[in-house]
């Protein structure tokens, strides 16, 4: 693999560390996020579980008690 065929760098949306990004469309509020390999990999393993990817999108779409399980990190 040679470096064009590498994504672009960046900084990725949901960890914050500064790797090769993908686009990655969420299913639950169609909001395209840069993220890392292994943060695109969470976002889709969450959404298919009908979980959200991150806390701005869980305070848009997420019910008062999945808020409150939050901060214990229980989708």
């Amino acid at each position: 693999m040679n470096a064009s065929s590498l994504p672009p760098l960046g900084r990725c949306a949901l960890c914050g560390h500064q790797r090769h990004l993908s686009p990655h469309r969420s299913v639950r509020d169609g909001l395209v996020r840069s993220l890392c390999t292994p943060c695109y990999s969470g976002a889709s393993l969450r959404e298919e579980a009908g979980h959200p990817v991150d806390w701005q999108q869980a305070v848009a779409t997420s019910s008062d008690e999945e808020l409150a399980r939050w901060p214990e990190g229980k989708p």
